[in-house]
């Protein structure tokens, strides 16, 4: 009776492991790492120290998930994807912040320019 139900519970196992690999990765999610690392490069993440290296993270994850893919290591691969994904929006992320503080910084500077021309028009008369 043993035998026999180990030799169930290792048939189980054996089936779950082989549908695990054929089961393919989801499309939409290798167009989302894609889109979303072409994203993080054209806001400029590669110029944004953190976000550079959020981005050669997620770049780096999603070569690896397409090995994986043709290894047909597709459980695997999907989570390799996701993390790829989330580094890249993290890139993006990033970039923006940098670019969202560098304007602000400009702005600040007008406003105390502005200020100090008041201080001066005031002072003038």
């Amino acid at each position: 009776m043993r035998l026999l139900t180990g030799s169930v519970l290792l048939t189980t196992a054996a089936l779950v492991v082989a549908c695990g690999a054929s089961t393919p990765v989801p499309a939409d999610k290798v167009t989302q790492t894609q889109a979303a690392i072409r994203a993080a490069e054209e806001v400029g993440a590669p110029n944004v120290p953190k976000a550079a290296l959020h981005l050669k993270m997620a770049r780096d994850q999603f070569q690896t998930a397409q090995g994986l893919i043709a290894e047909e290591e597709n459980e695997q691969a999907t989570l390799v994807i996701d993390r790829a994904r989330v580094d890249a929006e993290l890139a993006l992320a990033l970039a923006r912040e940098s670019d969202f503080r560098a304007k602000a910084a400009e702005q600040l500077e007008k406003v105390k320019k502005l200020q100090q021309d008041i201080k001066d028009a005031q002072g003038g008369q």
